[in-house]
This record gives C-alpha cells, sequence and structure tokens, in this order.
C-alpha cells in the first residue's frame, strides 16, 4: 500500500502525486533566499546599502583579479548585455571598475575597487559564522549528505535503475 498522497488536478483530474523532490527543489531555492537576505542585511549594516540579492550573486562569479565579461555571461548563464548592465550598477555603487585590457585591447577588464574588496571579505567572514552554525546544527556527515544531494544530477546515467 502506497503512503503517498495524491490530489486530483482541478480541471480534468490528472492525478499530481507529492514528490520530495519538488519540495527539495522549492526549499533549496527558499533557503539560498533566506541566506541572501541574511547576509545582505549584515552587508547593509556595515554599510553597503542599495545591494540586491541579484547583485550579490554576481558579485561572487568574480575572481579576486581580472574579470571579463564574455567569461562571466558563460559561467552566469546570461547574456552580455545583462553583465555589462550589473557592471555599470556596481560601478555606481563604487564596488567594481572596469578599465581596457592592455593585452587584449578590445576587451574591458572588469575588478573590484578596494570598497568591493572590503564587501566581499566581510560577505566571505559572514558565511564563514554561518558554517560554523550549520556545522553545530548538522554535523560534518549531514552537510557532507547535502553538499552530495546538492551535487545531484538526474540526467547523470545511474547504476540504479
Amino acid at each position: 500500500m502506497s503512503t503517498r498522497f495524491t490530489i486530483k488536478s482541478p480541471l480534468v483530474g490528472f492525478d499530481l502525486v507529492d514528490s520530495r523532490s519538488l519540495a527539495l527543489t522549492l526549499a533549496t531555492g527558499g533557503f539560498r533566499d533566506r541566506v541572501a537576505a541574511w547576509l545582505l542585511g549584515r552587508l547593509e549594516r556595515e554599510g553597503f546599502e542599495g545591494l540586491t540579492g541579484r547583485q550579490l550573486v554576481f558579485l561572487s562569479a568574480l575572481n579576486c583579479g581580472p574579470n571579463h565579461a564574455s567569461n562571466l555571461a558563460r559561467g552566469l548563464g546570461i547574456s552580455r548585455q545583462a553583465v555589462h548592465k550589473v557592471v555599470r550598477e556596481l560601478e555606481r555603487a563604487g564596488w567594481l571598475t572596469t578599465e581596457t585590457d592592455t593585452q587584449l585591447g578590445n576587451q574591458r577588464v572588469i575588478r573590484f575597487t578596494v570598497e568591493g574588496e572590503r564587501m566581499m571579505a566581510l560577505a566571505r567572514q559572514n558565511l564563514s559564522e554561518l558554517d560554523n552554525v550549520l556545522l553545530s546544527k548538522f554535523g560534518d556527515d549531514g552537510l557532507e549528505t547535502v553538499s552530495r544531494f546538492l551535487d545531484f544530477d538526474p540526467s547523470a546515467p545511474s547504476d540504479e535503475t
């Protein structure tokens, strides 16, 4: 006997089976949003006002050294135009700067400003504090299990059928 909960779709009555995969997928998005909101609040208290979650994700994708729009676009799965838009926003805020690439004259190099580096250092310190909370609550084994779960690729070949 199945213990899975099923409801019927309202129009045709299709079976809508309860899914842990769906619940976990939604929960991971919620976790990401809560961590981002928590981190944005912490950074705002340090004087980084106006930073958005989208900008924070973008900044986290940057290397400490030189960055190029095309690489960022590929890594983030967004267009180069979207990269340039966010870079302009972050330049106006004083957290990024761009300059002509001396080796690839036709490209611009994106770099952190001193204040941008300070922000990312504070973000990482705060996340390290969160790591300690997570470790104390769930332990190494629990976090390792979550990491394996988040690395799982349902389209990858499996030994189980």
